[in-house]
């Protein structure tokens, strides 16, 4: 028992004099310390950190006018401990008065400033004072319908891109090209701010426009959607630069509203749908492609005709063709008569290019098709686009031919390849490729991210031919409601049967019937002004279900063309 008393008195000594050896050593540190660090926790002075204002990076048009990130009033740092010449009542009032949130009280304000705690509060007016600090803030939106919502997308309650540039691009626009403003404040142990501390701001890039360019001109594209307001129920309008591929202005129509999102899910409309990068039959639009693939056989050495000249063949229209055993009609029932390639295209003649089809072969057109890129994944900048489709067929029967010569079928093209055709025509046969992103910029630093390539799809000759053509179809063809009031445009008008039908009510002397039509697309295609030194703009426009409705794309485009000649060389 003794012995075992004694182990128990060493094991103690030994604990006493390990806790005294802690003690010693912690107070060696504190006496080598810098008493300046752990002064504050033991007088009860503490430093604070408090948000003020952040954005998304900007996103421009390609002027540097910004598209989405716009001044919204003011967010004020207000510091209860500066207030000297007023009372807080009288501090409360100011600021009350100027308050951006209406269910801000004045009770609310006056217990903020009682609580001698800095805070934030959203103001209209830039006022700095000796307790009040102002910072300009942004908001994404300008309205419930800011323009190019189906290129830009939006910002969702989480701070997240949701469709277009603003979902692709999220993390370039939240995290690298983002900015904020903090304040830093000396409080005690309650928060509350000493007098003699200043309220210290640090600005974290707040005051340098980064974000990204587009190619979009913001006023075109607003004139765009206003004129497209006027006319389309459901369709797209695209505006590029022919010589560069640059994309002007991108509409697509129903759109949406911010204001209630949630009413647009349901609809059955497809408001979310960006019909600018949707694919559709292209109906007599493809026509194009179709004289394009004989032209360029002439050039062909391969082929080797002797006084090859599909621009000079003529063909008889009586208003029908056989073709493998399928009769298939003219859209002018009584035929046009004997015409050439150019009267043909101007007039639109089923039956000349359902011919002439059938005389070049399908694999020549589909050879044709795939060099203007139709069918080509284009991914534009990243974006999620669809593409058309032309069938890889191998010796198609004659009526598959034929019906493919008109752009009815499986053919489907977009608005975007359709402009990208003009694009060449216009641009001496060198098509560009398409863009929408102009610049990344960092802080002082831009960076040109267009995508320049281009490539040479038709000749010289083919060229020259597809010119009058097209002028042809707006000066005197289908397309001459499409004729600016200045300069000279070419085109190409479409209607396009989509397959799917729709109830129309017909009223007649007795009662309203109901009748089941077709819808049919209306496009036009083209390029304006033509024969000048000026910017050229290949355009495309698709009114869906237009001829059902009796919408003409050809007057959007000549409005558009209109308003290029006053505003844009």
């Amino acid at each position: 028992m003794f012995a075992l008393n004694q182990r128990r008195v060493a094991a103690a000594y030994i604990f006493i004099m390990l806790a005294a050896g802690v003690l010693l050593f912690k107070l060696y540190n504190i006496s080598v310390s810098d008493y300046s660090k752990i002064m504050p926790a033991l007088t009860g002075q503490y430093t604070r950190r408090i948000d003020v204002t952040e954005r998304r990076g900007f996103i421009f048009d390609r002027n540097g006018v910004i598209i989405s990130g716009f001044a919204d009033g003011y967010n004020c740092v207000v510091d209860p401990s500066k207030i000297f010449t007023e009372t807080f009542d009288g501090a409360a009032e100011r600021i009350f008065g100027v308050r951006e949130n209406l269910n801000v009280t004045f009770e609310d304000i006056r217990g903020s400033l009682i609580s001698g705690r800095p805070f934030v509060i959203r103001i209209r007016e830039d006022i700095n004072n000796a307790y009040m600090t102002s910072f300009q803030a942004y908001k994404r939106n300008e309205s419930a319908n800011p323009p190019a919502l189906h290129l830009l997308g939006y910002v969702g309650r989480d701070g997240a891109g949701i469709g277009g540039i603003e979902e692709k691009y999220n993390d370039f626009l939240k995290n690298t090209t983002s900015a904020k403003i903090t304040a830093e404040y000396n409080s005690d142990a309650l928060r509350q701010s000493f007098v003699n501390s200043p309220v210290r701001i640090s600005d974290y890039g707040y005051d340098r426009e980064t974000g990204m360019v587009l190619t979009i001109d913001l006023n075109l594209q607003k004139k765009a959607e206003e004129i497209a307001d006027r006319y389309l129920n459901k369709g797209a309008v695209i505006i590029a630069s022919a010589k560069t591929g640059e994309i002007l202005a991108g509409v697509s129509r129903p759109v949406y509203s911010l204001d209630n999102i949630a009413d647009y899910i349901t609809s059955g409309n497809g408001e979310f749908i960006n019909r600018a990068f949707g694919s559709f039959t292209p109906g007599s639009v493809f026509k194009t492609i179709v004289a394009a693939a004989a032209l360029e056989i002439c050039e062909d050495d391969n082929y080797n005709y002797n006084n090859c000249n599909y621009y000079e063949r003529e063909y008889n229209c009586e208003g029908e063709i056989n073709a493998g055993g399928q009769i298939f009609r003219c859209h002018r029932r009584w035929g046009h008569g004997l015409l050439g390639m150019s009267e043909a295209y101007a007039e639109s003649c089923n039956t000349y290019f359902m011919d002439l089809a059938l005389e070049i072969g399908y694999e020549k057109i589909y050879e044709t098709a795939k060099n203007f890129g139709i069918g080509e994944n284009n991914l534009l900048d990243g974006l999620n686009i669809k593409s058309g489709n032309i069938p890889d067929v191998k010796s198609p029967p004659p009526a598959f031919i034929a019906n493919t010569a008109i752009g009815q079928g499986e053919l489907l093209i977009t608005p975007l390849e359709a402009v990208r055709i003009f694009c060449a025509i216009a641009n001496d046969g060198v098509m560009p490729e398409l863009s929408l992103i102009k610049a990344l910029v960092f802080g002082d630093e831009i960076s040109d991210v267009r995508n320049t390539n281009s490539r040479k799809v038709i000749s010289d000759n083919t060229v020259k031919y597809l010119l009058e053509m097209t002028q042809a179809c707006v000066e005197y063809g289908t397309g001459i409601s499409a004729s600016p009031e200045y300069g000279i445009a070419g085109g190409k008008t479409s209607s396009a049967e989509s397959g799917q039908f729709t109830e129309i009510a017909k009223e007649t002397e007795a009662e309203t019937e109901t009748q089941r039509v077709q819808i049919v697309h209306s496009w036009f295609s083209g390029y304006y002004p033509a024969n000048s030194d000026s910017p050229v703009y290949a355009i495309s426009v698709i009114a869906e279900g237009g001829v059902t409705e009796n919408i003409r794309s050809s007057v959007i485009f000549k409005e558009i063309c209109d308003y290029l000649a006053l505003n844009m060389r």
